[in-house]
C-alpha cells in the first residue's frame, strides 16, 4: 500500500486513526499513516538494533522489539493521555502535529454496506432471471 492509498482508507476516519504499512524507501521497513488534527500524516517507522520507534535514538527508553509491541504501547499512552509522540512539521514556523494512535484500520479489508451484503447472498443463492420474482424492496 502506498500512501495515496493510505490516505484514501484513512479518509474520512476521526482523529486517532491509523495503519501500519510497508515503507516504499528501501531504508525503512514500515510506515505509520496517522489522522492528526483533521489531516493524515505518514512517517516512517524506525528499526535500530532489533528495535522500533518513530525516530532513532539509541538512548531513548521507549523503543520496543516488535512492531506489535510499538502500536500496543503507542496506543496504551494515547489512551491515557501520559503520552504523545509528536511529528515535527515540514514546513518552517509550525507546530509539531502530535501522534495518537487510536482506531487501528485494517489494510487489508473493509466492509461493505449491508445492502451490498445482501444483494451479493441473493445473487449467490438466485437465478438472475428469478430475482424480480423475489418480494425485495428496490
Amino acid at each position: 500500500m502506498n500512501w495515496e492509498d493510505a490516505e484514501m482508507k484513512l479518509k474520512g476516519k476521526p482523529d486517532g486513526s491509523f495503519l501500519v504499512r510497508d515503507s516504499s524507501d528501501p531504508r525503512y521497513i514500515l510506515s505509520l499513516s496517522f489522522r492528526s488534527q483533521g489531516v493524515t500524516h505518514h512517517t516512517r517507522m524506525e528499526h535500530y538494533r532489533g528495535t522500533f520507534s518513530l525516530w532513532c535514538h539509541p538512548k531513548f527508553e521507549d523503543r520496543c522489539h516488535s512492531v506489535v509491541e510499538f502500536i500496543e504501547r503507542a496506543i496504551m499512552h494515547s489512551k491515557n493521555g501520559k503520552f504523545l509522540y509528536f511529528l515535527r512539521s515540514r514546513v518552517p514556523g509550525l507546530p509539531p502535529t502530535p501522534v495518537q494512535l487510536l482506531y487501528p484500520v485494517s489494510r487489508f479489508s473493509s466492509v461493505k454496506s449491508l445492502q451490498h451484503l445482501c444483494r451479493f447472498c441473493i445473487r449467490q443463492l438466485v437465478r438472475i432471471d428469478h430475482i424480480q420474482e423475489l418480494p425485495l424492496p428496490t
